[in-house]
């Protein structure tokens, strides 16, 4: 009998990489393709992408991803994926436009909650209501205010994204590299253009790309595949017969050589801003044993400051920073080398600075033990896969890119050959070739400079119903909720050690109570975390350093972590962490490499002088970046600092204080004082504060690691007990922050007592009112209200208003508490926000949450506690709280990061206003 009637099969074939089979399918009728990814994770996923090449700058791909997801023919509501943002149990719900494909993927965990998602899915694609009715087209896209403004939600989202002169930097070298085909044009869409396209054109673009023959479908995760393909070809494929023609990308001439000069225009230009962009086509996408070869070159010669290439670069002094960026998705993949904090002269030398360095490296042989490292590296994170998106969706993503570029959807799933056959080339010179071919040619260039701005002269399709599913979601499909089984705890060389048994890769992390830390001196253990990694210790370079890592470690990193605890008092837990993935036969050294990473790097001396001046000044032109591209996060974190202690101490080691902490040391340059400054801090925290070991792997690895620890450097005796951190929290300021670009971050917070309940009113805020008045109305690309340990706040993201916008946060508690909720209302509330809690995790995050779970007191009943507490929320508890909402955010304080215009108009909301 036949397995999938309606569909011929292409080919079945084992696939360890992804725990499983792959199954390549076409549609008979339609022509569409398939790709089944058969395995045991339960986080089932689904993913339909099409190929969706531009042919202009006004982002009608972009448009046609939101809108299609505005309602369609089967379930004809303003906005069916607002509703399923707000009901579901996905653990991955969203679409996303590249500059060549439009993907629309999904992952849950629940197979009812597949079932439907599945299908408003496939429907919103096929048959959006968007074709039909012109208001989503404006909404969306762009119209045009009485005013004569212009305005839409992808309009004012790239506002927003192209504000930034790196994305201003990055069109400009996609167009001097691609002038003939769809890769030169901005796949977002330029606000310049934008309002250029027309509704006719959008439908006409939307028929041509939107059929079934230009799409690849991923079913991937356990579950019945027999039935969903059934289920996929009665319902749409076996009405859609194939189209004469499909779409297709062209073959880009290359440019090599080719110059560009290009004005940033800024309010506050600086003649050391400038930035240098040179790039170099690396072959064909379908030589994937290539592809990956340029990805671990790259890493071996740029990846750290010490790395030979970058190294090279950075001793010409030409500028502040190089970062590399390298995007094997695309037909012509490019590889890229951006110089940043230059001025003019030195921009113009830097082509010839690389060609120089890259010579040097070819006459002495590129390291093996760099390649090594970098080889390793690159296998274990194709391994575990790091990252918060589910296995799913990634494979979704990559059979879709695979099956446009080379008819395969399953090509980029499988990757041990390629490294195999890397590890054979290695030794016999494949890579001193491989770098010696990517660089012969002359790269295209581009160079921006900080210019000031030039001056001015002078009948209802559908309804506003809820979404009706055929088998919707209630409280009953949330379950129980997973229990997370208590480590075991024992004292080992004056540490506190906790073990939890798993099998898989090992993730080993330890951290150093912050808890006797003064608060000025937070920022410099924050500071430590960042330039470790460019630093010697007493037996290695930092060039060897990293190699070792990298060839022994999946991942290391340090970090500060701060969690509020659900102990009375609601106590700061401040730690200084070392967390280490790795395979358990790495285990003696991954705590021999730790220990000398954390304990024997060298704080003092002219080379880790050199290392402070270089990483602080990176440091300081990525915060400026991240100022633009991430206001709200900046925004929130500066507000809630008046109210909680965690909050003060995330603004100190991360926000706007810890930008000016930067700003002082670095005009100080007294480099030899931080160093012993950093030296003494490291001593006191590592030899003295309470040291807690975490370890997710084998009895056996615990064994082995009882027998480590003692010989190690982590031993020591007479630690302080762990203790809270305090620091005294500044009075309430409103406040605005001037940022370049012309969209801005609101942000609203105020003081709340952590209730898990509020939880359902936060979400009720974000998807009932906050979504319609400040997205759908007001442009803005995001907004929200999230309740956590403390704080409650309101954003917006990428908004082209301020006052407005606070003007509708004041009058959404009023709003809701008039509002009537139905027995499904609180249902969809209920369902949507529980499902956050049962969010799948990957491994490594998993261990982390656990270890946060650990140290602030989180047990299993208090977790059934606020499941419990979310799932009794009814109509009265919702109005009662909504009613006091606006009490309590008077007693708030506003924060926005924004543009000058904006904020000079809103300056009546604020006590303070500063450029940065």
């Amino acid at each position: 009998m036949e397995r999938f009637p309606g569909y011929t099969l292409v080919r079945t074939e084992d696939c360890p990489e992804q725990h499983g089979t792959l199954t390549v399918l076409t549609h008979d009728v339609s022509g569409a393709t398939v790709l089944l990814v058969e395995n045991e994770d339960t986080n089932k996923a689904f993913g339909i992408g099409f190929g969706t090449f531009p042919s202009d700058d006004t982002g009608v791909f972009h448009i046609l991803e939101h809108s299609v997801l505005a309602g369609s023919e089967k379930y004809p509501v303003t906005s069916p994926f607002l509703q399923l943002l707000k009901s579901s149990m996905a653990s991955f719900l969203n679409a996303m436009t590249f500059p060549d494909k439009t993907v629309y993927p999904f992952a849950t965990p629940n197979e009812t909650d597949f079932k439907n998602l599945m299908d408003v899915y496939l429907n919103a694609v096929f048959c959006p209501l968007a074709m039909v009715d012109k208001s989503v087209f404006e909404q969306e896209g762009w119209h045009r205010s009485a005013d004569g403004t212009v305005s839409g939600v992808v309009y004012n989202e790239m506002q927003g994204a192209l504000a930034a002169p790196d994305a201003q930097l990055e069109n400009a070298l996609e167009r001097a590299m691609f002038p003939d085909t769809a890769y030169g044009f901005v796949s977002g869409g330029d606000p310049a253009s934008i309002p250029a396209l027309t509704y006719e054109k959008y439908k006409r673009v939307y028929h041509r790309h939107y059929s079934a023959d230009n799409c690849c479908i991923t079913l991937y995760g356990k579950m019945d595949m027999a039935e969903k393909l059934e289920l996929l070809d009665g319902d749409y494929l076996s009405k859609m017969p194939k189209g004469t023609s499909r779409p297709q990308l062209t073959v880009q001439h290359e440019q090599a050589g080719a110059c560009v000069e290009l004005p940033y225009y800024t309010e506050n230009p600086e003649p050391d801003e400038v930035q240098c962009a040179l790039a170099w086509y690396t072959g064909a996408f379908a030589d994937r044993e290539r592809q990956l070869g340029v990805e671990i070159l790259l890493d071996a010669l740029l990846g750290t400051n010490n790395s030979p290439l970058k190294a090279a670069l950075l001793a010409e002094k030409l500028g502040a920073d190089i970062d590399i960026g390298f995007d094997d998705s695309t037909l012509q993949p490019v590889l890229e080398l951006v110089l940043r904090g230059a001025t003019e002269g030195s921009a113009r030398k830097f082509a010839a600075a690389v060609r120089k360095a890259v010579d040097g490296i070819l006459a002495e042989g590129i390291p093996q033990e760099l390649l090594l490292a970098s080889l390793n590296a690159a296998e274990f994170a194709s391994l575990e896969r790091p990252g918060t998106l589910p296995d799913g969706v990634l494979d979704a993503i990559n059979a879709s890119t695979g099956w446009l570029h080379t008819g395969d959807p399953a090509l980029l799933l499988h990757t041990d050959r390629l490294f195999a056959s890397l590890r054979e080339k290695m030794a016999a010179g494949w890579f001193d070739g491989l770098l010696r071919e990517l660089f012969a040619p002359a790269p295209v260039q581009v160079v921006q400079v900080p210019t000031l701005p030039e001056k001015e002269e002078g009948e209802p399709i559908r309804t506003d119903g809820k979404l009706v599913l055929e088998h919707p979601l209630t409280v009953a499909d949330l379950g129980d909720g997973a229990r997370t089984a208590p480590g075991e705890r024992e004292l080992l060389a004056g540490a506190q050690l906790v073990h939890h048994p798993s099998a898989g890769n090992l993730y080993l992390n330890f951290y150093y109570d912050l808890g006797n830390v003064k608060p000025e001196d937070m920022p410099y253990l924050d500071l430590l975390t960042d330039v470790l990694d460019e630093l010697d210790s007493t037996e290695h370079t930092a060039q060897q350093l990293n190699t070792l890592r990298s060839t022994w470690l999946g991942d290391s990193r340090t970090q500060l972590d701060i969690w509020t605890g659900r102990q009375e008092g609601a106590p700061c837990h401040a730690k200084l962490s070392l967390c280490l993935s790795l395979l358990e036969r790495s285990l003696e050294k991954a705590v021999e490499l730790g220990g000398e990473w954390l304990y024997d790097t060298i704080l003092t001396g002219p080379a880790a002088e050199a290392a402070f001046a270089r990483v602080m000044s990176q440091q300081k032109l990525n915060m400026e970046q991240q100022f633009i591209q991430q206001g709200n996060v900046y925004a929130a974190t500066r507000a809630s600092a008046h109210y909680t202690v965690d909050g003060a101490v995330s603004e100190r080691c991360s926000g706007v204080s810890y930008y000016r902490f930067l700003c002082g040391v670095q005009e100080r340059g007294n480099w030899a004082a931080l160093g012993e400054k950093l030296d003494a801090l490291r001593t006191e925290v590592l030899q003295h504060a309470e040291l807690t070991v975490s370890l997710y792997g084998s009895e056996d690895a615990l064994a082995r690691l009882r027998t480590l620890l003692p010989d190690s450097r982590f031993a020591a005796e007479g630690r302080a007990a762990a203790k809270p951190y305090v620091e005294p929290l500044t009075p309430p300021v409103n406040e605005a922050f001037i940022i370049d670009g012309s969209v801005n971050y609101d942000v609203q917070v105020w003081p709340m007592e952590r209730r898990s309940d509020r939880k359902a009113l936060a979400r009720v805020m974000s998807y009932e009112y906050l979504w319609h008045n400040i997205r759908e109305v007001g442009g803005a690309y995001g907004t929200g209200m999230l309740s956590s340990d403390g704080v409650e706040y309101l954003y917006t993201y990428r908004d082209p208003h301020v006052k407005e916008s606070y003007d509708t946060f004041a009058k959404g508690p009023a709003e809701l508490a008039a509002r009537e909720y139905t027995e499904k209302d609180l249902n969809d509330f209920i369902v949507g926000t529980v499902a956050k809690l049962d969010t799948p995790r990957k491994p490594r995050a998993e261990a982390r949450e656990t270890d946060r779970r650990y140290f602030c007191g989180i047990t299993d009943e208090m977790m059934a506690a606020d499941r419990k507490a979310l799932c009794a929320v009814d109509a009265a508890l919702l109005k009662e709280q909504a009613a006091e909402l606006g009490a309590a955010m008077a007693n708030g304080v506003r924060v926005v990061f924004g543009s000058k215009d904006a904020v000079e108009a809103a300056k009546e909301l604020f006590d303070t206003v500063e450029t940065l």
